[in-house]
């Protein structure tokens, strides 16, 4: 082992041992990031801005759901065919099977229900988490990427990605109301329960589309750059940001017009994944060609620090908690 490699691995252990040992002591804003090549999940210290910890997962993990209310992570392996299930109370981790290829992915606390989108089979599976066993699959479009549990509404929306529309499913019986045209393969869907809205982007016309919640109207298409994937909305001024696979940017819409207002370029090469961390007052940007994340400030938009990742970073869906 060459000597910036070994120094590189001292400062790994020692930064996982100053956590280890003061985290009673000082707040710590945790990132989880998914990486599809290396099969692990990254823990990332935004407090200290250092990686502090590496969890193996199946394979190709690509979305991740973290549930603040049972402290429960939740991660899609699709080419293992499961899902990784890790309690952040006591660091346990197990597996659950979950159908061919699953993508997208939920859940509903109250109920103890696993929402997954499976790729190939055009189907969401509903698991039980406590009998690690599926309860309900639901026909939806074609190649369902990714989900959103609304609970307060009871409702999922699940984007079918080769069918150029929204499934929504009633999740008190587990039918389908309604579809929803939109444009061209939409991939993500986004909400927060704060928002009367959801954000739809649709990866080959560029675009995202905001469906209102109650009524399921569309409400607008907004182009953004090429091959949209990831939305954050950011609380404090009631922008959105996403990030543009194949432009290497970032688009920001202002919602109090529903207009895009700006465009942050070479951010990174392929940007994927993003979060907010309000305590630290950083976005941050999964890069999967670059295998790093990168923190952005909040404010000015500045690149204040690149970590690197363990391989591959995905990180599709919210993936930061405070612990």
């Amino acid at each position: 082992m060459d000597s910036k490699k070994l120094l590189k691995k001292i400062k790994f252990i020692l930064c996982s041992l100053i956590v280890i040992c003061f985290s009673p002591l000082i707040p710590r804003e945790l990132a989880f990031i998914t990486n599809q090549e290396s099969n692990m999940l990254d823990v990332i210290d935004l407090t200290i801005q250092e990686k502090i910890k590496e969890i193996e997962l199946g394979k190709k993990p690509a979305a991740i759901f973290i549930d603040s209310d049972s402290r429960k992570i939740f991660v899609s392996n699709p080419d293992s065919n499961n899902i990784s299930v890790i309690d952040l109370y006591d660091d346990s981790h197990f597996f659950v099977e979950a159908g061919n290829s699953p993508l997208g992915i939920s859940f509903d606390s109250s109920k103890n229900n696993i929402f997954v989108s499976n790729w190939y089979d055009g189907v969401i599976s509903v698991i039980d988490l406590v009998t690690k066993k599926k309860k309900y699959e639901i026909k939806v479009g074609q190649s369902p990427a990714g989900i959103y549990f609304d609970k307060k509404n009871q409702k999922l929306y699940v984007a079918n990605r080769e069918s150029n529309n929204i499934s929504v499913i009633n999740t008190e019986n587990f039918e389908v109301l309604k579809y929803l045209n939109v444009e061209d393969s939409p991939f993500g869907v986004y909400s927060e329960d704060y928002l009367d809205y959801i954000v739809v982007t649709n990866v080959q016309s560029s675009s995202v589309s905001i469906i209102e919640k109650k009524s399921f109207n569309l409400l607008k298409n907004i182009k953004v750059g090429k091959w949209p994937y990831s939305v954050v909305h950011n609380k404090k001024n009631n922008y959105l940001y996403i990030t543009n696979q194949r432009d290497d940017s970032i688009s920001i819409i202002n919602m109090d017009k529903k207009e895009n207002v700006k465009t942050l370029v070479d951010v990174c090469e392929y940007p994927e994944g993003i979060d907010i961390s309000y305590t630290q007052n950083l976005i941050v940007v999964a890069c999967w060609f670059e295998d790093n994340i990168i923190l952005i400030n909040l404010n000015d938009f500045s690149v204040k620090k690149k970590i690197e990742t363990s391989g591959g970073p995905r990180a599709f869906g919210k993936f930061i908690v405070e612990k």
